[in-house]
């Protein structure tokens, strides 16, 4: 009874804040549409989505300016790709020449977990497709991208099955072999110039996150132990090569299968946050942790607390400044879905909870997206109550949450 009190007392402030300052932005799509990512670059705000027409999937991109989506540029099409909930396409941008990338999952067999990375590469306002992100020409499953610019081109990593198969040839599903964690460097021009295995055992699907803090690439991810803990780690790319993974927490979360639900890491110069799901010992439990020496070291964790303590995670995470963050991640009362979101700052100071109601917890909701752009903040999910998938998009002043 207390902590329904609790949270209907949040829950009217939190609408009252809802109603008077959060402004949906109408993206008339004409088609049904879904997997919205997010992402600042200069002075723009960019997106990129899918649209299903008939048989085939659009991938496009283009910038939230004035409260519209503008210029709308169609990436690649295709009949034959992989997109689901959990993994799906995103844009990076890079400052220096203007060009930007992006992908997409292709199947590779009739098998069902068979497909690959096809990456795509703009330069001069063109969009060109490339061929593959990875070396190997294995039946197996390839996904859960994160790119990031670096230098004067891209650093990518992402979850590869190449070693799930024994027989390189098989159109098998799943393989015995683990999945592994693997890492890529695209040049100015577009050309996978390096590849890398970070990481010979990971969780089979959990998404990575990446961000370069101060000209070093970073990325977190879902590790996997031969005991099934899987706990979050981290890998820095320092002097040309990946350092030894290392936990971010010893949760000692034990499960037997992949819980789908993958850490987000953000960076202001040298600051670094990491934000994670976790159940161990039964307890759901969204955290984060700050780093102020770009990922060498950790602070101790901090437990966002939930407003009824029942998270479901798929968490994102964003630098406010260069102190205060701003952590997004679904929960549930009462079998209703909530998209909450609170400030903490690296002393551990929380900020109140803000409630965005009305949000589905089913799988084809997605991962939502949040992003600081000046003074606002941006919120984008897949909505999957109507009859077709449609994307939501709205944005909050900072000074409101």
């Amino acid at each position: 009874m207390i902590n329904k009190l609790y949270f209907l007392i949040i829950v009217i402030i939190s609408s009252c804040i809802n109603k008077n300052n959060f402004k949906e932005i109408e993206l008339n799509l004409d088609a049904e549409s879904g997997e919205p990512y997010l992402l600042k670059s200069n002075d723009n705000l960019y997106m990129s989505w899918t649209e299903l027409k008939n048989d085939s999937v659009f991938l496009y991109e283009g910038k939230l300016e004035k409260d519209q989506l503008v210029d709308k540029n169609l990436i690649s099409k295709g009949v034959d790709w992989f997109v689901n909930w959990a993994d799906f396409p995103s844009i990076s941008h890079n400052k220096i020449n203007d060009n930007m990338i992006s992908f997409n999952l292709k199947k590779s067999s009739e098998a069902t977990f068979s497909y690959d990375i096809n990456y795509h590469f703009k330069k001069n306002d063109k969009w060109i497709n490339k061929n593959k992100l990875h070396n190997d020409n294995t039946f197996t499953e390839h996904g859960f991208v994160s790119i990031h610019p670096f230098n004067d081109g891209f650093i990518a990593s992402w979850l590869d099955g190449r070693n799930t198969s024994h027989d390189k040839s098989s159109h098998n599903d799943h393989g015995s072999g683990p999945m592994s964690l693997r890492s890529a460097i695209v040049s100015e021009n577009g050309e996978v110039i390096e590849e890398f295995e970070i990481d010979s055992k990971v969780c089979d699907c959990c998404q990575t996150s990446m961000t370069v803090a101060n000209g070093t690439p970073i990325v977190v991810y879902r590790d996997r132990t031969d005991q099934e803990i899987r706990d979050i780690s981290i890998s820095r790319y320092v002097d040309g090569s990946w350092t030894d993974p290392q936990l971010i927490n010893n949760d000692g979360w034990v499960i037997n299968g992949c819980p789908v639900n993958g850490p987000n890491i953000d960076s202001y110069g040298d600051n670094v946050v990491v934000s994670w799901f976790s159940a161990s010992n039964g307890i759901p439990k969204v955290n984060v942790k700050f780093s102020n020496d770009r990922g060498y070291s950790f602070s101790e964790k901090i437990y966002v607390n939930d407003l009824n303590n029942m998270p479901l995670g798929r968490v994102d995470v964003e630098f406010i400044d260069n102190d205060e963050i701003l952590i997004s991640w679904l929960s549930s009362l009462d079998g209703k879905g909530l998209l909450l979101m609170r400030k903490i700052n690296s002393k551990g100071n929380l900020g109140k909870i803000t409630s965005f109601e009305n949000i589905s917890t089913q799988r084809s909701t997605g991962f939502p997206q949040i992003e600081k752009f000046k003074d606002n903040i941006y919120i984008s999910w897949t909505d999957s109550e109507g009859e077709t998938k449609n994307i939501r998009t709205f944005k909050v002043p900072v000074s409101a949450l």
